[in-house]
């Protein structure tokens, strides 16, 4: 169970959601006031409808209106998404590696990655794991 203040009335009450943001008897009044909010959007007529021909900001190329948080089209959301994954992973190695480079004889390095492979390691987990045994018995 979770323990959330309701960021309407302020009280403060239990949850199995981590997410929960409105009480038990928030909930409707937060209802009202989301249903609310997007009539006056669709009256100004800044909503957009699933089903409808949009155009695509990044590309410039027409698509369907698939779902009512879509801004692109099918292909560059995939892009989109791509990129934000190699962002994130290349944050999270660089935070938490460091970079060393080494070089091997011409031929080698199928070799070095086959015998890793049938080890069932990486070609990092690999050299650590020498590396370690080399320390252990040259000390």
């Amino acid at each position: 169970m979770f323990t959330h203040t309701c960021q309407i009335c302020g009280t403060k009450f239990q949850s199995q959601s981590n997410r929960a943001k409105y009480c038990v008897y928030c909930r409707d009044k937060a209802q009202v006031l989301r249903n609310k909010a997007y009539k006056e959007k669709k009256a100004a007529g800044l909503s957009i409808a699933v089903g409808s021909e949009q155009i695509c900001p990044i590309c410039n190329q027409p698509y369907t209106v698939t779902s009512g948080s879509q801004k692109c089209c099918k292909n560059c959301q995939k892009k989109q998404e791509s990129k934000r994954k190699v962002a994130a992973n290349a944050k999270h190695t660089k935070e938490n590696y460091d970079f060393i480079s080494f070089y091997v004889p011409k031929g080698q390095r199928d070799k070095l990655k086959a015998y890793a492979k049938s080890q069932n390691l990486s070609v990092n987990k690999l050299i650590q794991t020498a590396l370690e045994e080399y320390r252990k018995n040259h000390s």
